[in-house]
């Protein structure tokens, strides 16, 4: 008599499902647990079809930058965590500093590419991704949706997220570099920049510097947006003078907050946690006290940051809702999911988070 999948759960203590992953070879299953559903086969006899093969399954890359910042890992993990749980296979190469890695990850079967990089990456496969929100020259006008080699099914319902092509057309028949990249969300620095500007504005701050990495997209948008919202824009004063542009280090942050410090800021905006840690050990080792000879400000929040002396005031990211609206628009993309999405990418903007590390500016 034939053995059933539903007698080696029984036999096993598991969910059918369970079996199956097992039997698949796919998903997250605990190594006693594969073992309970083996040994229950064994003693069953249960032997598989050698008619039957595996289904495909598809490869998915999850990437953040080469040298990310604490949200982009948390996105990245929350959206490869979502996507094995739809069964994907997933691949973490990083992205930006070197192609190698991806190049790899697409050679072995890449179908998709899900990042959260801020510009186009040029890929040959789609590129499902977050952009500044001001950026619409760079990304074109919504679009349909981008074909993906290997998807099931002949569409979805409803509008899908915005695909941006190389001539700003994001139309499906262009095939040229650039042309496959896919706006999940967009990410409003210039409001973020603008919040914080707002708050340090509020307290007497007008001397405000930034301190951001010396490479990197995030970085060049950062300062775009602290060019164009700085409350002394229209004073006639050389906002460059303000920036410093250091490696994303401890040390870098610790150089770059004395240099601020003595072009005159009273208040700085800086963009990495390391770059933060510095700064705030920078002024110690000066015998300056933060808030009291500087106003300190980190972009994205971060565990740590609620415990650095004193506990920093941040900009946070909405880092579930970012994670969500990735992992919709690359479940559309591929054909698994029908739900439709809004023709208009989400904007997530940054709030403010305060803590002690700002206080009102010394008359």
């Amino acid at each position: 008599m034939k053995v059933t999948l539903d007698e080696v759960a029984a036999r096993a203590g598991v969910s059918l499902a369970t079996v199956s992953r097992v039997l698949g070879r796919r998903g997250a299953v605990a190594e006693s647990t594969r073992a309970k559903v083996l040994e229950a086969m064994s003693e069953l006899g249960y032997s598989r079809s050698t008619l039957l093969h595996d289904a495909p399954r598809r490869l998915v890359a999850v990437s953040a930058p080469g040298n990310p910042e604490h949200w982009q890992v948390q996105v990245c993990t929350r959206v490869a965590k979502a996507l094995q749980d739809h069964d994907l296979l997933v691949t973490r190469p990083l992205v930006e500093t070197d192609p190698e890695p991806l190049q790899t990850a697409i050679d072995a079967g890449a179908v998709a590419l899900v990042t959260t990089t801020m510009t186009s990456l040029n890929t040959e496969i789609p590129c499902i991704r977050v952009a500044e929100q001001s950026a619409t020259e760079e990304d074109g006008s919504p679009g349909t949706e981008v074909p993906v080699e290997g998807a099931a099914g002949t569409g979805s319902s409803g509008s899908g997220p915005v695909a941006s092509g190389s001539g700003g057309t994001g139309s499906t028949g262009s095939t040229g570099p650039g042309s496959a990249d896919v706006i999940a969300a967009r990410l409003d620095l210039g409001g973020g920049m603008t919040t914080a500007f707002e708050h340090l504005r509020a307290i007497g701050h007008r001397r405000i510097g930034l301190i951001c990495n010396d490479s990197g997209e995030l970085s060049v948008q950062l300062i775009r947006r602290f060019l164009a919202e700085h409350p002394a824009r229209n004073l006639g004063l050389n906002l460059e003078d303000w920036i410093s542009r250091v490696p994303k280090s401890f040390s870098g942050g610790s150089r770059a907050v004395l240099e601020l410090k003595d072009a005159t800021c009273t208040a700085v905006i800086v963009q990495s946690a390391l770059q933060l840690h510095g700064a705030l050990h920078g002024l110690r080792n000066r015998h300056l006290q933060v808030p009291r000879d500087m106003s300190v400000v980190g972009f994205g929040d971060s565990p740590t940051m609620k415990f650095t002396g004193p506990p920093a005031t941040v900009l946070g990211l909405d880092v579930e809702g970012l994670s969500n609206a990735l992992i919709a628009a690359t479940l559309q993309t591929l054909r698994i999911s029908t739900t439709g999405l809004p023709s208009v990418p989400p904007v997530f903007r940054p709030r403010l988070v305060a803590r002690t590390s700002t206080t009102a500016a010394r008359q």
